[in-house]
């Protein structure tokens, strides 16, 4: 350029699009550290759509429940289309663009499964795009973002669980044992009346004999 600057140029096509199409999310409002869900992104031809109102879809993950697509706008679509699901506290078990084939009758989807690291609100971002040509060279191939499609989830810590499990019962004693047992626990007190009583016992006799003795007749 005359000032020195350098502009660099280029012819960049694209493929025709194939008119409006409506944008759907289904995720999880909230999480458990550990557990995993599922994050969908579905794209439906305006010739496909019959109402705004959320359909409930079923998971295809095993142990993954039900979740509801909902309504995130309309984008223009393309025959080929990336999308790419991005966040720094989530394991994603799909890195990358993802690519898909998109046909005019009907709907296309991208699924991710998703498990959160971190305690808290967590942001996803999905990159929506299509592939785009360089000055008509094929093997120059680049990407033109349509959408950057931004969602939460708010993480919460695993609930604390009982570890110690809770003392056994005490099995019921039977009435001989709760006698036996009372009487180890009070034999110095048992043997202390046990002389008593033998003791008053020998008074008692003592002064039946001497009492009969006063009567007894003396030898002629």
């Amino acid at each position: 350029m005359p000032d020195g600057s350098i502009r660099t140029t280029a012819s960049v096509a694209a493929p025709d699009n194939l008119g409006l199409g409506q944008m759907e999310l289904a995720y999880p409002e909230t999480m458990t550290v550990g557990d995993s869900a599922t994050v969908a992104l579905k794209l439906s031809p305006a010739t496909q759509l019959v109402s705004l109102t959320p359909v409930a879809a079923p998971g295809k993950t095993p142990d993954v429940p039900a979740f509801v697509y909902k309504f995130s706008g309309n984008v223009q679509l393309y025959p080929l289309m990336n999308a790419e699901l991005r966040a720094l506290g989530f394991e994603i078990d799909q890195h990358g663009p993802v690519r898909r084939i998109v046909e005019s009758s009907k709907p296309v989807e991208w699924r991710w499964i998703v498990r959160p690291l971190a305690v808290g609100k967590q942001e996803l971002v999905i990159e929506l795009s299509i592939p785009v040509i360089i000055n008509g060279v094929t093997s120059e191939l680049s990407t033109h973002v349509l959408q950057d499609l931004r969602l939460a989830i708010q993480v919460n810590g695993p609930i604390a669980t009982a570890l110690t499990p809770p003392p056994a019962a005490t099995p019921a004693r039977s009435l001989v044992q709760r006698v036996v047992d009372s009487m180890i626990d009070n034999t110095g007190a048992l043997t202390a009346a046990a002389i008593g009583i033998c003791g008053t016992v020998l008074t008692v006799l003592a002064s039946i004999v001497a009492f009969f003795a006063k009567f007894k007749p003396k030898a002629q």
